[in-house]
């Protein structure tokens, strides 16, 4: 009778535990389902910031190759076009320079090749028999002779100055009519050139040491003539 009882309640023991550990199981189930919510969307949104930064590095790399590729095209654009002398001139007067752009105009029948060059390498204009012209430098608005410097902070006023230059003359063109000639100066001329940004608009103005103008201030809207 007394083993009888104690079967009937260690049954009733089993029960109760198997019953308490099924609620047990039903009241984990959310949690953990919410715990594998949380994971899947903190795994969704790595994936997400990953294939991000993905397209942001390769939108990078590929900007990065077409500029690549623009300079290899204006490098290979320049040795085309540019005359022996004229080359020869760049490597003496600039040979660390990297061509950025180039612009070809002609004076009185006479080409002048301006180059402009990368990393703040300053300009160099040069005639097509390989005369140099002028040679740009970029300085800093201190290293401007003081009367040039007011000359060119009158003109500026109400705008910024963006760059400026100085720019060593060593020839110039004479006229004769319709055809010139190339004149070398005993002596280098120095101007200073300033850009000056007002808005959209964008100036250039050119001052000798004194303060005198060489060329008054033009402005210019991207897309339209220069103005004065």
């Amino acid at each position: 009778m007394k083993l009888k009882s104690l079967l009937v309640l260690l049954v009733a023991v089993v029960f109760v535990f198997a019953i308490s550990c099924k609620e047990k199981a039903k009241e984990a189930a959310p949690a953990k389902a919410e715990v594998k919510a949380q994971g899947q969307a903190v795994e969704k949104a790595e994936v997400k910031e990953a294939g991000e930064k993905e397209e942001e590095e390769k939108g990078e790399k590929e900007e990065k190759e077409e500029e690549a590729e623009k300079g290899q095209e204006q490098a290979k654009k320049a040795k085309v076009e540019l005359p022996a002398a004229v080359v020869k001139a760049i490597k003496d007067n600039v040979p660390d320079g990297e061509i950025d752009t180039m612009d070809v105009e002609k004076e009185a029948g006479i080409a002048l090749y301006d180059i402009e060059f990368k990393a703040g390498k300053g300009e160099i204009e040069v005639a097509e028999d390989g005369t140099v012209m002028d040679i740009a430098t970029i300085i800093a608005l201190k290293d401007v002779p003081k009367a040039a410097a007011e000359a060119i902070q009158k003109a500026a006023e109400g705008a910024t100055i963006k760059q400026l230059e100085k720019s060593e003359v060593r020839a110039e063109i004479k006229k004769e009519g319709e055809k010139g000639t190339i004149v070398k100066l005993a002596g280098p001329k120095y101007v200073y050139e300033a850009e000056i940004v007002k808005g959209t608009q964008t100036g250039e103005i050119q001052v000798d040491p004194d303060g005198k103008i060489v060329e008054a201030l033009k402005w210019s809207t991207k897309g339209e003539k220069e103005k004065s």
